[in-house]
């Protein structure tokens, strides 16, 4: 009890606090909710439990001790080591914690490109939270769309989220939840003041990656994009949808039509046996029948990138392949149907995490696949999954990751 605690849930959305760190924060029981967060209270006395949704978390940040440049730099390095053992050359990061972001250690990114101590390529999003975008907020974007875009560093992009997860009832529905006739859940953004702001944004030539699990917040950021595409924008905006948990039949065409990417995480349809428990009851038998549907979505001419979400899932693309095209958990169990109709075949699903990932990126000229004249990123894996078991991809290791020509992992294989 005399030392404060603070816990994260893996779906990064849910946070654990003990009585310690709620005083540290200043947090009582006439504290308000933040916007699109959370402070759970006792029902009898009104006092702070200590869990806290969504952006509640942000009441505490200042608390936390801030991470040294020392603590800085052996975090990114271990983290690129751990990206170059799994394959990836580029990651789009588009995240934080409220504490630390990518977009606010960006200069310590060039810091490290500058002396060739970058082993990841980097697309840095500024994170744009609710309510509105502020002056402050377009000065940083722009300066840093004019001052990072090199090869190893992107910036320009900026991500906006809507909602949460279906998991927590944070998602935002077109319907109630199965087991909560009179909740549907809450975007984050007042719809007029998101289409606003995806105007402004798309005039100035910056690219939007929105964060949308619920179907009702990827149809508002649907609408969001095509009043912008009405506008007559005059620069390739290539729009992105992140996640996309369940969407609606009708507006699964939409992405080819708009031109808009679906950027999703075939991991996330293995949940394991915990969640389901959870997620199925909850989002109900009609909307898991449209889960994760991007199958559908290619089918109707939308462009997919798929990724991790990584550190909420696990970041080894080998085990999202194997997920896309099997529908099935590493165990070999069925995803409980979620996936049924939407399986990937494995060319599918490898150009989804690279061609797919390099254009929903705007590096598809240089990057992306194997070609004279693109920068020489490649690995060298253990097994060719066009030829195995499709059960089996999710084992593939990878032995050799080579980015712009020069190793930067070989595995032991002694």
């Amino acid at each position: 009890p005399s030392r404060p605690v603070f816990l994260e849930g893996s779906d990064r959305q849910t946070h654990l606090v003990n009585s310690k760190a709620l005083a540290l924060a200043g947090i009582t029981r006439d504290t308000p909710n933040p916007p699109d967060g959370t402070i759970v209270r006792d029902p009898v006395s009104g006092d702070a439990t200590g869990f806290l949704k969504g952006s509640a978390k942000i009441l505490v940040d200042h608390a936390r001790p801030a991470m040294t440049r020392a603590e800085k730099l052996l975090a990114l390095r271990a983290g690129m080591r751990w990206a170059n053992k799994n394959g990836l050359t580029r990651a789009h990061a588009a995240g934080g914690d409220g504490v630390t972001t990518d977009f606010n250690e960006v200069a310590l990114y060039e810091e490290m490109r500058a002396r060739g101590d970058l082993t990841l390529r980097m697309q840095i999003a500024y994170v744009l939270d609710a309510p509105s975008l502020r002056p402050q907020d377009l000065v940083a974007i722009e300066k840093a769309a004019r001052k990072h875009r090199n090869d190893w560093i992107f910036a320009g992009v900026v991500k906006l989220r809507l909602d949460g997860e279906a998991q927590t009832r944070t998602a935002a529905m077109l319907g109630a939840y199965s087991d909560s006739p009179s909740f549907k859940g809450a975007l984050f953004w007042e719809p007029d003041k998101f289409n606003a702001t995806v105007m402004q944004l798309e005039s100035r030539g910056l690219q939007i990656s929105t964060e949308a699990s619920g179907n009702y917040a990827v149809r508002t950021a649907l609408d969001a994009y095509e009043n912008a595409r009405q506008q007559k924008r005059k620069h390739d905006s290539r729009p992105r949808i992140e996640k996309i948990e369940t969407i609606s039949a009708a507006d699964i065409t939409r992405f080819g039509k708009l031109g808009a990417i679906a950027t999703m995480q075939p991991i996330r349809s293995n949940l394991d046996e915990d969640a389901l428990e959870t997620w199925s009851p909850e989002v109900g038998s009609d909307r898991a029948s449209s889960a994760w549907a991007w199958k559908s979505i290619a089918d109707a001419g939308g462009h997919l990138a798929f990724g991790s979400d990584w550190p909420v899932a696990t970041l080894n693309p080998w085990e999202g392949i194997q997920a896309a095209v099997t529908g099935r958990t590493a165990e070999g169990r069925q995803a409980a149907g979620l996936v049924r109709e939407q399986q990937l075949t494995v060319a599918q699903a490898v150009d989804a995490y690279t061609s797919g990932a390099a254009f929903a990126g705007r590096h598809e000229k240089m990057e992306g696949t194997i070609e004279i004249g693109k920068l020489a990123d490649l690995i060298i894996i253990s097994q060719n999954i066009f030829d195995i078991s499709p059960q089996r991809i999710g084992q593939t290791k990878v032995l050799t990751t080579i980015i712009g020509g020069r190793l930067v992992y070989q595995a032991d294989i002694r």
